[in-house]
């Protein structure tokens, strides 16, 4: 756990296993662009990390733009912000040398141990980067990046950018298409407006801005669906339980407390009536 950075003699031949290293994270610099994470984004990681430690190892290359012993991580910036909170090593394959964007994606694709892991999302968005880089047809991305073609169409799912839409979508680039694409259907519409909308500076958004927009739509649409959801709220009165269902949409405090006294009053008027018949004495 002591090792930082392998000392090399120059980069390492062509098609050789990039070495694994234990380094420090304060030498390893997050990419310009990455998603600064929160610590609630951090938070099932982290458990993950103090009870097993880091179980997939990230990449990481020297960069010309950064001294020798620092390194530029390219894969596992979220395990690198771990470990930077915790004060731990950061396992990662060091490629040794400095690669092209193209060839680092490549490099992905090839780690099986990383390839496995990949969700559908990762896969669309890495390989329609390589696409426009490398100008490529999807068959060929299949071949080189060692994915099967159904793979690929599965993992970009035009087929489920609904027929109203594929217009405006077909003007998208393929990897902001492909996030689209792997939006829940109901945001579909919101997402290539999004993406199609120039801003003030008249550039239009991109693909890391319109992946945090669909994030954002997915949390508003997931705190929405629990407000709809009753919830039930128990509360404990001179030693007896009373259970009350609740909508977060219109109760407040102050209402439920009203409701609770116009039920005691109505109760009083009735104090011969057993529990069994109190719901008929509320029946409207």
């Amino acid at each position: 756990m002591n090792a930082t950075v392998p000392k090399t003699n120059g980069p390492p031949p062509e098609g050789a296993e990039p070495a694994l290293v234990f380094i420090d994270p304060g030498l390893v610099v997050t990419p310009e662009g990455n998603p600064a994470y929160t610590p609630a984004d951090l938070a099932d990681l982290e458990d993950s990390f103090r009870q097993h430690d880091q179980l997939v190892p990230g990449f990481i290359c020297p960069s010309p733009e950064l001294r020798p012993e620092q390194r530029l991580c390219l894969e596992g910036n979220r395990r690198l912000a771990v470990a930077r909170r915790l004060g731990r090593k950061f396992w990662a394959f060091d490629l040794g040398r400095s690669v092209p964007e193209e060839e680092r994606i490549r490099l992905l694709f090839h780690h099986n141990g990383i390839r496995r892991r990949m969700s559908r999302e990762e896969i669309a968005e890495r390989a329609a980067r390589w696409l426009e880089i490398t100008g490529a047809t999807q068959a060929e991305a299949a071949k080189v990046l060692g994915c099967s073609g159904p793979t690929l169409s599965r993992a970009f799912g035009e087929k489920r950018i609904p027929s109203e839409l594929k217009a405006r979508a077909e003007l998208l680039g393929l990897s902001i298409r492909s996030l689209v694409a792997a939006a829940p259907a109901e945001l579909m519409p919101q997402a290539v407006e999004f993406a199609l909308t120039a801003r003030d500076d008249g550039r239009k958004p991109t693909r890391d801005q319109v992946a945090g927009f669909i994030q954002q739509l997915k949390k508003q649409a997931s705190g929405q669906a629990r407000g709809r959801k009753a919830r039930t709220v128990t509360l404990r009165m001179n030693g007896r339980a009373v259970t009350l269902a609740v909508d977060e949409r219109r109760d407040s405090a102050a209402s439920v407390a009203e409701d609770l006294k116009a039920i005691v009053a109505r109760l009083g008027k009735h104090a011969d009536v057993p529990p069994d018949g109190w719901p008929f004495l509320f029946q409207q």
